[in-house]
């Protein structure tokens, strides 16, 4: 029953942000469809081939993350594994991580406990790479990613000059809250709520640490870029699909890897409606799209990476089962 209302608020968020942006305008569904059915289809097929090597590399990763444990699983099992987790989560967000544990312990044995310990460190990664590409996008772009905030801002009434005092002022809190924190620190760090988010906190430092247990942390860091490397491609290469926005830049891409993922945040399935929702101001503001050709891009996107993922994750998981009936039988 729990799992049923989860469920069904993850696709009512996804379903309420869809209706928002067609009720906004956000989304024009005839011109929607008139620009994504004369998208050139090789750049989509580009973008799948790309996806492959992006998943491939996570699943390379995860197995450098599992062998100090002392398993060895396949390549081939992994690779299954990252695709039928992307698969769930495409249905069920946050599903994925079980599925793809749980799939491994089908195919190698490896308990799900301890794969699953794997999985929150590759996690963990990928905060912190999301992190320092946000950092990075912001000294890159500063000039129109400080316009797209002034640009927010105005959106909110008042005056400049009103906002600015209540930047100082918020500013000014923020430091006064931290001598307060310092003064009464021995206090604070007795609260169990606090304890509780210090562990929490050190759980994650543990989780970064873990790279050190790597034989080959090298690897483990050329792997977490070459991740990235490809979801910043395969959001590009759709930029190409349609000819109206082969003109905007890489630079652009990078910014909607970055608001993407932290659209992705929002639990809905394959980011439908979050993805949109979010990334199409972010274009209107930084590159100059009208609201509905943002509104096609960024729905183009979302959509053809989540069909992708559908299909292909479709085919692993049908094959799975041939495969376990057929051991079955033997």
């Amino acid at each position: 029953m729990k799992t049923t209302l989860q469920y069904l608020l993850f696709l009512g968020i996804g379903g309420g942000l869809i209706w928002y942006s067609i009720a906004s305008g956000i989304i024009n569904p005839s011109k929607l469809w008139e620009d994504v059915s004369h998208a050139n289809l090789l750049w989509v097929g580009v973008m799948v081939l790309l996806m492959a090597v992006a998943h491939g590399s996570r699943a390379a990763r995860w197995q450098l993350l599992l062998e100090p444990l002392g398993y060895k699983p396949s390549f081939f099992n992994v690779n299954n594994a990252v695709w039928l987790g992307y698969f769930a989560n495409n249905l069920v967000p946050r599903l994925g991580e079980v599925t793809r544990c749980s799939q491994l312990y089908k195919s190698d044995n490896i308990p799900v406990e301890k794969s699953l310990g794997t999985v929150v460190t590759d996690r963990i990664f990928d905060v912190v790479t999301l992190f320092i590409l946000l950092v990075i996008h912001f000294i890159i772009d500063f000039d129109k990613l400080w316009a797209f905030v002034n640009q927010q801002l105005a959106q909110g009434g008042g005056n400049q000059g009103g906002k600015s005092n209540l930047i100082f002022v918020l500013l000014g809190l923020m430091v006064l809250g931290g001598i307060i924190l310092f003064i009464f620190r021995n206090k604070i760090l007795q609260i169990p709520i606090v304890q509780t988010i210090i562990e929490k906190l050190k759980g994650l430092l543990d989780g970064l640490l873990s790279i050190r247990n790597l034989k080959n942390p090298k690897l483990f860091i050329f792997y977490s870029i070459l991740i990235w490397v490809m979801y910043w491609a395969m959001g590009y290469v759709l930029f190409l699909a349609i000819p109206k926005f082969a003109d905007l830049s890489p630079l652009a891409g990078l910014t909607v890897l970055v608001s993407g993922a932290l659209a992705m945040i929002l639990p809905s399935p394959g980011g439908a409606g979050t993805v949109t929702a979010i990334v199409s101001p972010v274009l209107v503001s930084m590159y100059g799209l009208s609201k509905e050709d943002a509104g096609t891009l960024s729905t183009f996107i979302q959509s053809s990476q989540m069909l992708a993922t559908l299909i292909v994750g479709g085919i692993i998981f049908l094959i799975s089962i041939f495969m376990s009936k057929k051991t079955i039988n033997d």
